[in-house]
C-alpha cells in the first residue's frame, strides 16, 4: 500500500529545522545526528524535505493507525541520502480529514 494523496505529501521547513536536524532538541537530537551524518543540512533542508517526500510516495506502508491526530500511516525503508549510503528509515505521516499526509517524524529502522 502506497500513502494516500502521495503527490500532496507535507514537510514542513520547521519539523526538520528544528527537530529532525538539531542537535540541541531534547526528542530530536539522536535523529539530527543521524541526518547530518548522511550528508543533510539545516541551511538546505529543502534536499531533505524532497528526499523525505521522496520516500514517501515510493516506499511501502507498513502500518496504518488511528489517532486522535488522525489517520497514522508508518512507511519504512529506503531514503537517498547526500552521502549516496541510502539508509532504511521509518517515516510517519498524519492525515487529518482530506488533508494531504503530513510528515510527523523519522527516523533510522534498526
Amino acid at each position: 500500500m502506497k500513502l494516500p494523496q502521495a503527490d500532496s505529501l507535507i514537510v514542513e521547513e520547521k519539523k526538520l529545522t528544528e527537530y529532525l536536524l538539531d542537535l540541541a532538541h531534547e526528542q530530536g537530537g539522536a535523529k539530527a545526528k543521524f541526518f547530518l551524518n548522511r550528508g543533510f543540512k539545516p541551511g538546505d533542508w529543502q534536499i531533505m524535505a524532497e528526499a523525505l517526500r521522496h520516500h514517501g510516495r515510493t516506499q511501502p506502508v507498513t502500518e496504518t493507525s488511528a489517532t486522535r491526530f488522525g489517520r497514522k500511516f508508518t512507511v519504512e525503508c529506503q531514503i537517498e541520502t547526500p552521502d549516496g549510503r541510502d539508509p532504511c528509515i521509518l517515516t510517519a505521516w498524519i492525515v487529518e480529514g482530506d488533508k494531504p499526509p503530513r510528515l510527523v517524524t523519522a527516523h533510522p529502522n534498526f
